[in-house]
């Protein structure tokens, strides 16, 4: 995955904790609360209190990288509302119009209507044109490939018409 755009300084503090472990751990704690949660299919919530259960350098990353990585997302949600007021037409508008259009293309390739499906993409604040399916109906995209559509119509219109076939 791309490095955070804004980028992120790193934190000496959190060094010792950034074990192969907690990576493991990590990936193993996120696939659950996903799948124990489907509700969180967009941004799951902050994690105030992370299991006891949890590998101990995991518990130490999240409790003592969890104030700054709460200010970092603050900061940069309210710098993407303002992108998003000063462009002449926001990506989520522009990308909602090409994702109506690849629906529109494949039902016309298949005769039909479009089964019923869900899709989330979700926009992350990453460097570069960027994306990935991790799931079947949940694609992941940067910023920067939310604002140009080739890229991401590129990208999703396999995925439609899987979805869209049923």
């Amino acid at each position: 995955m791309p490095l955070l755009e804004p980028a992120v300084d790193l934190d000496a503090r959190l060094a010792p904790y950034a074990t192969e472990r907690a990576a493991a751990a990590w990936s193993e704690w996120w696939e659950s609360l996903l799948n124990r949660h489907p509700e969180f299919r967009g941004v799951p919530p902050l994690v105030t209190d992370p299991d006891p259960a949890l590998d101990a350098d995991l518990r130490a990353l999240i409790g003592n990288g969890l104030p700054a990585a709460d200010a970092w997302f603050t900061a940069d949600k309210h710098r993407n509302l303002e992108r998003r007021r000063s462009s002449p037409q926001p990506s989520a508008l522009g990308l909602a119009g090409g994702l109506g259009r690849i629906v529109r293309d494949v039902e016309a390739e298949l005769g039909r209507p479009a089964e019923p499906f869900d899709l989330v993409i979700s926009i992350l604040p990453v460097s570069g044109l960027w994306g990935g399916r991790v799931r079947r109906d949940h694609v992941l995209i940067s910023r920067a490939l939310s604002d140009y559509r080739a890229g991401y119509e590129a990208l999703l219109e396999p995925v439609v018409r899987e979805l869209a076939q049923g």
